[in-house]
């Protein structure tokens, strides 16, 4: 279907709809889908369920949204909470808030202000993570890589305890590599930075490795 002929759909209140093709998508409220939806632009303020998976240029959130398969989408933005059952892609993923992806999440850019779980890998050109809660992915690869704990993180901490912002990964690539609060089996990079609060197992290097006081690394190879 040509996208000139895509009609654009527009939801108020509490509702459910059937899957289908799309111009833009418009939710005000809540809605649950009984099928996949293709469309070039949803925007969600409230809560919204995909029973199936969700392709479209543009996925914008305020609230909730909930996708029982995949989600392959050109830009992801918003604050709220996104959960997808299966694997995810996107071409610049910006989001605050919380993040559940039980595959593998692939993005150019990947930009998290909050809190994630990845069941699988982690892949992004550009991956920059502020942690307000706990992290965890099973692996995590790609260019410029930095994982730092926000501010306000460290302050809930001391109020609710196991709320701290940390990541644990089972190994961790990337050209540069800069990580705080984390705790992994491998790091391997170019130029690797590990800063406060890390547990490290082995790093691999080939330029540069800066070892925070506070950190441990049990061990430290540097390649040729």
């Amino acid at each position: 279907m040509a996208d000139a002929n895509r009609q654009d759909l527009r939801i108020i209140g509490e509702t459910n709809s059937a899957g289908g093709q799309f111009g833009k998508v418009r939710i005000t409220g809540e809605c649950t889908f009984s099928g996949d939806v293709d469309c070039t632009k949803l925007s969600c303020m409230g809560e919204t369920k995909v029973a199936g998976s969700l392709r479209a240029s543009e996925l914008k959130l305020t609230g909730e949204v909930e996708i029982d398969g995949s989600l392959d989408a050109g830009h992801v933005g918003g604050r709220g909470e996104l959960e997808v059952s299966s694997r995810m892609r996107g071409e610049h993923i910006k989001l605050m808030g919380n993040l559940e992806v039980g595959g593998d999440c692939e993005a150019g850019v990947f930009d998290i202000s909050g809190a994630f779980n990845v069941k699988g890998l982690v892949s992004a050109e550009s991956l920059n993570v502020k942690m307000y809660g706990p992290c965890r992915a099973r692996e995590i690869g790609g260019g410029t890589l930095t994982v730092k704990r926000s501010r306000a993180s460290a302050l809930i901490h001391l109020f609710k305890p196991n709320t701290a912002g940390d990541l644990i990964a089972d190994s961790i690539e990337g050209d540069v590599v800069e990580l705080q609060h984390t705790t992994a089996g491998v790091v391997r990079g170019k130029r690797v930075t590990i800063g406060p609060g890390c547990v490290i197992e082995r790093v691999e290097y080939a330029e540069m490795l800066d070892i925070h006081k506070s950190s441990t690394v049990k061990e430290m190879i540097r390649q040729a």
